[in-house]
């Protein structure tokens, strides 16, 4: 029987990707997903702007905001990335349905789409929270943040969410009880942020950490005067490297698994 539900599937034409990727759009319109992100964004960005208007009475230095960005980051945006994958698998779980997509359509394609949506979600809010930041820094008084410097954040905070929603989305479609996930991404919030302040070789274990590790901004403090300072430094490409092999070896075995599964 399941080879030759293998073998219908193969023999009828598969719907492109970016009708499938709609379809999940479509799908989470009633479960306000995009209102979710604006609300937590909203709140990230108070918290930011609230953080910026405190420092630049001590500096406008554009690289402290790069400095604090990424333990704002570490906060919300692992919870965020674990509420997106939730969300967009939520309404299979909830009435059991994967069977009947399966009948459908492939395994490969149902897990892709739902990762592309995740991924696109994500890539939407980080756009909009560093161009945010950026007006929140001018608007205080900050000296503008270089393109590039933009850039490398905006990589650097996409690269971490999309491992984050990896895992979680994984767990979502192996666990039908969605507040497992939510765990996850709150305990990632918890571990990312105390992590900073932890020396490398801990740190580099929990992955939310790595919104602070591929930081280019080092800080000093000088207790005496009372004074931080702020200096530039190579963009840590051998984090980002890590954090991107382990983002496709865990959607590879994610997606292996899934294709394997017993419905």
């Amino acid at each position: 029987m399941t080879g030759e539900k293998n073998a219908a599937l193969a023999a009828a034409p598969r719907p492109g990707m970016a009708r499938q990727v709609l379809l999940e759009f479509g799908k989470s319109r009633r479960k306000h997903l995009w209102l979710i992100c604006a609300a937590m964004l909203g709140v990230l960005l108070l918290w930011f702007g609230y953080q910026s208007s405190r420092q630049v009475g001590h500096t406008t230095d554009y690289r402290a905001l790069l400095y604090s960005l990424p333990v704002v980051n570490a906060i919300f945006l692992p919870l965020l990335s674990a509420v997106v994958a939730s969300t967009v698998c939520d309404v299979e779980n909830r009435t059991n349905m994967w069977k009947e997509l399966l009948t459908m359509e492939r395994a490969e394609d149902l897990f892709c789409a739902k990762w592309l949506t995740c991924a696109l979600v994500m890539a939407a809010v980080v756009t909009a929270e560093v161009a945010a930041a950026s007006a929140i820094g001018a608007a205080v008084g900050f000296r503008e943040i270089p393109v590039g410097e933009r850039f490398v954040l905006w990589v650097s905070t996409l690269s971490v969410c999309l491992f984050v929603t990896t895992v979680v989305e994984c767990l979502c479609l192996f666990i039908a009880n969605q507040f497992a996930p939510l765990v996850v991404g709150v305990a990632l919030s918890f571990l990312g942020l105390f992590s900073m302040y932890l020396p490398p070789a801990f740190s580099i274990l929990v992955p939310s950490s790595y919104f602070g590790l591929m930081s280019t901004v080092s800080m000093s403090y000088d207790a005496a005067a009372g004074v931080a300072s702020f200096g530039s430094v190579a963009w840590p490409v051998g984090y980002f490297a890590v954090i991107v092999l382990i983002t496709v070896a865990a959607f590879a075995l994610s997606l292996r698994a899934f294709m394997r599964r017993e419905l």
